[in-house]
């Protein structure tokens, strides 16, 4: 079974200019990163540059919709 780790590194203010960034680790190598910000959520799959985007608004109904 995989082993899974999350580092994170947060600003110590509310979030403005500065995103929150999640590093994934899975079996301790790098598995992607999250940065979330007030319009979303950006995320870097290891070893792509550009994010795959998703706005709040977009993420409530895909939770809503997977949790049906």
């Amino acid at each position: 079974m995989a082993h899974h780790n999350l580092v994170l590194h947060l600003p110590g203010v509310e979030l403005g200019k500065s995103d929150a960034e999640f590093t994934i680790y899975q079996n301790s190598e790098v598995l992607g990163k999250i940065k979330i910000s007030k319009g979303g959520l950006d995320y870097y799959p290891f070893k792509k540059k550009k994010p795959i985007k998703i706005q709040w608004s977009q993420f409530d109904q895909m939770i809503r919709d997977w949790n049906e």
